[in-house]
């Protein structure tokens, strides 16, 4: 099922189709700001999110085009469906496609979209596709391949409430996209950016948009396509945080198993209240069983 249509410049929603879902569709500026701490060469780009929470289930497929002034546009369809799913893709196609033949660029776009005609015209496109499109996307059978592709983490982490509370970057090489030198207070400073966007993403999905954030999908256009994913779990009143690229399904299932391990800890049970200490021991356990399944 369809749910919504957005169209989002940088750092504005331009056009939202379900005004309840304006604080999901603000969550791509959230991530958006995460994959470009991780790697500012633009490469990097956005396909999904998963949500997951008491009203249900519900996946956000994303087109992110990087204009020729380097501005970020993004049209976001919500609904309950997979991210393999053709027809969502055709559908995604021809969203761009009928915005584009109304709004050639991203700037014709942002002069228009105060005016009132600029929503009614968006309107009428988004009320045809969710007509052609709700039958045959919910009918669709899908079929889902795991591929051969090498598996990498590339961070891993706790949080609660919106603090990091443990936080580990395994692929160092990152560093190199900024030409920083790879020391320990360069790992260190990074780790604590990357750990603390992540809590904020966990933290404002849960808040503002009413549900928990459980998958995010991007492309990196720089390594021949690699997919990369980023999973997160709560635990009682914490969240497992987790960056990996390589075999998507794979991915899911060595994290299925963290999950559980981690879900075991009794510490995990109490409310965090502030003192780090009685966390540090679980980095080691971090570090054990993802040096041992990557």
């Amino acid at each position: 099922m369809i749910t919504g249509f957005a169209i989002i410049l940088d750092e504005e929603v331009l056009y939202v189709s379900n005004s309840n879902k304006y604080p999901s569709f603000e969550i791509v500026l959230f991530v958006e700001k995460l994959i470009s701490s991780l790697n500012p060469t633009n490469y990097w780009r956005l396909t999904d999110i998963f949500f997951e929470g008491e009203t249900g289930k519900e996946r956000m497929i994303i087109k992110q085009i990087v204009t020729e002034n380097n501005q970020n546009l993004f049209y976001c369809i919500t609904g309950d469906f997979p991210s393999s799913s053709k027809e969502v893709s055709k559908l995604m196609d021809e969203y761009i496609e009928k915005v584009t033949a109304n709004y050639e660029t991203a700037e014709k776009i942002k002069n228009v979209s105060n005016h009132s005609e600029f929503s009614k015209v968006i309107k009428l496109i988004t009320g045809y596709l969710w007509d052609k499109y709700r039958d045959p996307i919910e009918d669709e059978i899908i079929d889902v391949k795991c591929s051969d592709m090498e598996n990498k983490i590339i961070y891993c982490g706790i949080s609660a409430q919106g603090l990091p509370i443990i936080s580990q970057l395994y692929d160092k090489t990152l560093l190199n996209n900024f030409h920083r030198e790879i020391t320990n207070e360069n790992v260190e400073l990074f780790t604590s950016s990357i750990s603390a966007k992540l809590a904020t993403i966990v933290m404002n999905t849960q808040i503002r948009a009413k549900t928990n954030i459980k998958e995010v999908h991007f492309n990196d256009l720089g390594d021949h396509g690699c997919k990369k994913i980023i999973l997160c779990s709560p635990i009682n009143e914490y969240s497992l945080d987790f960056i990996a690229s390589g075999d998507v399904v794979k991915i899911k299932g060595i994290f299925k198993q963290l999950e559980e391990i981690i879900a075991q800890e009794q510490i995990l049970r109490y409310e965090f209240e502030g003192d780090l200490k009685p966390f540090r021991y679980l980095k080691n356990q971090l570090n054990e069983f993802l040096n041992n399944n990557f």
